[in-house]
């Protein structure tokens, strides 16, 4: 006769509880990064086409290259995110 009671169910493993919170947290960080790059690849040209139009580029021209650069940046990372998802 055995002792063990096979309708006693049994708490699932610690491990792929720990796995799946890690996942869902990583699948959430992923999702918050690619919305500020999405959202930050937005404003951006504006604010390139402000150094522009005020002179800036003449005084800081590795401000509106680094502004450009980071453009393009959030456009290629932001590129996936869904705002209604």
């Amino acid at each position: 006769m055995s002792t063990s009671d096979l309708s006693i169910p049994r708490p699932p493993a610690t491990e792929s509880n720990v796995q799946s919170l890690l996942a869902m947290a990583v699948e959430t960080i992923v999702s918050v990064f690619q919305g500020v790059a999405f959202w930050a690849s937005i404003p951006l040209p504006l604010v390139i086409a402000g150094t522009l139009a005020t002179n800036v580029v003449a005084a800081q021209p590795l401000l509106v290259g680094g502004l450009v650069v980071l453009n393009i940046a959030c456009a290629i990372l932001g590129h996936n995110y869904s705002p209604g998802a």
